[in-house]
């Protein structure tokens, strides 16, 4: 998928470390972590209009 938008979010120092954390533990970085968790809950939103 080509990269072509940035989506900047603010989040405490905190909440960011143990995402991070949990996104190393699943092999990935932050920011990929974070795209697969959101095409997973549009997929379970809308389960005929795969992304």
């Amino acid at each position: 998928m080509p990269k072509e938008k940035i989506i900047n979010i603010r989040v405490d120092a905190e909440f960011k470390k143990q995402a991070k954390k949990m996104a190393e533990e699943d092999g990935r970085s932050l920011s990929n972590w974070i795209l697969k968790l959101i095409k997973k809950e549009m997929e379970q939103a809308k389960p005929d209009d795969k992304i």
